[in-house]
């Protein structure tokens, strides 16, 4: 090894004691070109603050927000390990829905108030990524993509 890698392996051990991945660290992201805006995850409520809103049923929400864009998914416990998963676009767009799911992608459109569903997707990760109408390309709008999360 010359200087140079000695250095960076240095600074990598460091780095990975002093400020190491978080072990419960549930989304990883790999952007491939810039012509697409990443949403982040909003921070949602402590636990038990929302419980009995819905009665027996087990729903799990998260809001994702980008420059241009919220988010909202709500997901439902199904049959056979599956889930419903439910969305809503702010501001509401016509636009094309990509769920990037462990079983392959399943597209939908939006209706008219930016809302979505799949009424069976499988437990574990899923993706979320809206594209935009020819028009919304012409005008500028880019894809919107959120991380990873699990359902």
């Amino acid at each position: 090894m010359d200087d140079d890698d000695t250095l960076l392996a240095d600074l990598r051990r460091i780095a990975g004691i002093v400020d190491p991945v978080p072990a419960d660290l549930l989304f990883s992201l790999s952007i491939t070109g810039f012509d697409i805006e990443v949403c982040r995850l909003v921070p949602q409520p402590p636990a038990g603050v929302l419980a009995g809103v819905r009665g027996d049923e087990e729903t799990t929400r998260a809001t994702f927000e980008s420059a241009s864009l919220t988010i909202m998914v709500e997901w439902t416990a199904g049959t056979n390990g599956t889930v419903r998963l439910d969305g809503w676009l702010a501001p509401p767009a016509a636009c094309r829905i990509e769920l990037r799911t462990a079983d392959g992608p399943q597209t939908m459109d939006t209706d008219e108030g930016g809302r979505f569903a799949a009424a069976r997707i499988s437990r574990g990760e899923v993706q979320i990524r809206v594209h935009p109408t020819t028009d919304q390309v012409a005008d500028g709008v880019r894809t919107v993509v959120t991380p990873s999360f699990v359902v």
